[in-house]
């Protein structure tokens, strides 16, 4: 018997904050932004090329759901406006769940802002958005 296995689905991958998987979640979309600015030579009003001029790498998480501990807990969601000042970072990797493979690494991430869901017979979810100061991986 063969297993296809030629695409990722969203139930085959973790998501770690620093080494710890707190839950689960429904939705992770990453972005990387350039900034490309358009670079031309005085007298000609023709863009030769698009030069990348800051790296911005975000990661926003839609509906948490956490298991036993809380993202305030681990300290990824601070507390306060003095937890934020603190400056704490963490990595957070997008993995395969069958073998373990690192697809992506969000590196020194803080958390920008977020918010919790607290519903009648539902378990406490949340969202959040992250910048990341670096970026590794291939393979999301």
């Amino acid at each position: 018997m063969k297993q296809n296995l030629k695409t990722r689905s969203g139930n085959r991958i973790v998501v770690m904050f620093d080494g710890v998987a707190v839950g689960l979640c429904r939705s992770v979309r990453s972005s990387d932004d350039y900034s490309p600015e358009p670079a031309s030579g005085i007298g000609d009003i023709h863009v030769q090329e698009y030069v990348p001029t800051q790296a911005r790498h975000s990661v926003s998480v839609q509906k948490m759901i956490l298991n036993n501990e809380t993202l305030r807990t681990l300290g990824i969601f601070p507390e306060n406006g003095d937890e934020v000042l603190k400056g704490n970072v963490f990595d957070i990797v997008k993995m395969d769940k069958d073998s373990g493979e690192v697809l992506r690494t969000y590196v020194s991430c803080s958390y920008a802002s977020g918010d919790i869901d607290v519903s009648a017979h539902q378990i406490v979810m949340g969202s959040g958005q992250f910048n990341a100061l670096d970026v590794r991986g291939k393979g999301m």
